[in-house]
Order: C-alpha cells, then structure tokens, then sequence
C-alpha cells in the first residue's frame, strides 16, 4: 500500500464512523476546474488591484463599474454565462449528499459550481455570495444576473436599478461588506446537524469563514483535510492529504458510502 492509500484508507476509517458530515470548500476545488484562485501565481490578484474589490471603491468609481460588468460579460469573473463545469471534487460531494451523509457544503467559493453539480440552495451556504444574482445596493431588488448582463451587452455599461435607479451588483461579497446574515445562519445550521467535518481546497486562513471549521474543532468533531499545501488548520486534522481533490476525494467518498 502507498503512503497516498494508506491516507485515503485513514480519511475513509475517519469519515465512516460519521453519520453526518460537514464539507467545507475553498478555491482549491475550483482551481481543478479551470478556475484561477486570488492569491496563487496565476491568481486573480496578479491582473487586478484587490482594492478595486472594495465596496466604497465600487460605489464611488463608475469606469470601475463598467470594468467589472465586462469582466462577468466575457466570463472572466465566473458569471453567469461561464462555461466552467463542475469536476471530480464537486461531483463526489454531490454523491456524499445523495447516499445521505452530508449535513451540508460551506462554501468560500463564488462560482456556482456547487450548484451545477446538482446540490440545492439548501444543501449550500455560500459565505462570500454569489454570481448568479445581483441585487441593487439601495431597495434590494433582485435579478438574475443574466438579466443584468443582457443590458450591459445592449450597451448600458452601468446599468442602475429599474425600480428606485440605485446601483447594482452581483450579491459577491466584496472587501467592506459582512458576510450574508442568511448563508452564516445556514452554515450554523450545518455545523449543529455535523459529526465530522472535510476541508476540501480551502488553507483555512480567511476570517470569519474560517470560523466555521475552528467551531467544529472546538466541539472535537473528526477532521479530514484535502489540499495542496498547508493550510492553518492541519495540527486540527485527523487525517491531512496533501494532494489533487479530483485524485483523492472520489475515493474517499467511494469508502464512506461502501461501508
């Protein structure tokens, strides 16, 4: 047996006594997809100021405005109309849902990819929002952001709300901005109904997300990590894999509802 078998046969010895099972997912999952992380070498953070994600920063700067909605137009911010599917990592988790074993998804991510793999909003706390919807700022009207993008690519660059003329934004979570009261009571909720938890591609350092995950260690609930790299949770872990989501969470998923 390799080190890697022997690994995913503790993940599995772990995850099986479980009856309900957190998973916690970060940009690493998403990576695998084609879709660049913030802070990595080819991340998003290497082609944009992080500043410009900023709300008073987005509020005060139209051409700022513009850029963005461009940038979801042509896919580039995970839109809408991207074209990046789910992959192995996301479709395992789906399967730990359907056999019954999943309390719930607690997402850093953005993209949507939790959902096109077929979970639900139920089964889903988005903590950083979402690109799906947008809303505007000032009367909380909400759109599809489809709807939003079809008026930018009629040439309203900037488009305001049609109900008050407030500005709009995709309900992403942006620097400045608490995290979505909703999706925390959800992710709460998850964590109550949890006797074990997995971090799949996520380092565990972004507050107050990260949170959810230090709670659970808090109650002594068994911990299970899946990603490249540290992350600051792994003294935490029961079991830590460092290694691709794709080539070691399937198999994990295979042994927990095999047995």
């Amino acid at each position: 047996m390799t080190d890697h078998e022997a690994l995913i046969a503790a993940a599995v010895d772990v995850l099986s006594q479980a009856t309900s099972i957190l998973v916690f997912t970060g940009a690493g999952i998403s990576t695998e997809s084609g879709i660049p992380d913030f802070r990595g070498p080819d991340g998003l953070w290497t082609k944009v100021d992080p500043d410009d994600f900023h709300i008073d920063r987005f509020r005060a700067d139209p051409e700022l405005r513009e850029r963005g909605w461009r940038m979801h137009l042509d896919g580039e911010l995970w839109g809408a109309r991207s074209t990046v599917r789910p992959n192995q990592g996301h479709i395992a988790i789906k399967r730990l849902a359907d056999g019954g074993r999943m309390s719930g998804v607690v997402t850093q991510n953005i993209d949507g990819l939790h959902h096109k793999s077929g979970l639900d909003d139920s089964q889903v706390a988005e903590l950083h929002g979402n690109v799906r919807t947008s809303h505007c700022v000032d009367c909380g009207t909400v759109w599809e952001t489809d709807q939003i993008l079809s008026r930018v690519e009629a040439g309203n660059l900037d488009p305001d709300c049609d109900v008050c003329g407030g500005m709009v934004k995709t309900a992403t979570v942006m620097f400045g901005e608490l995290l979505p009261e909703a999706e925390m009571i959800k992710a709460m909720e998850f964590l109550a109904m949890a006797d074990a938890m997995v971090v799949v591609g996520s380092t565990v350092s972004v507050w107050p997300a990260s949170d959810v995950v230090l709670r659970g260690a808090i109650r002594s609930l068994p911990l299970v990590i899946v990603n490249r790299g540290a992350t600051e949770a792994d003294h935490l872990a029961s079991v830590k894999l460092d290694a691709g989501i794709g080539e070691a969470l399937p198999d994990i998923v295979d042994g927990v509802l095999s047995g």
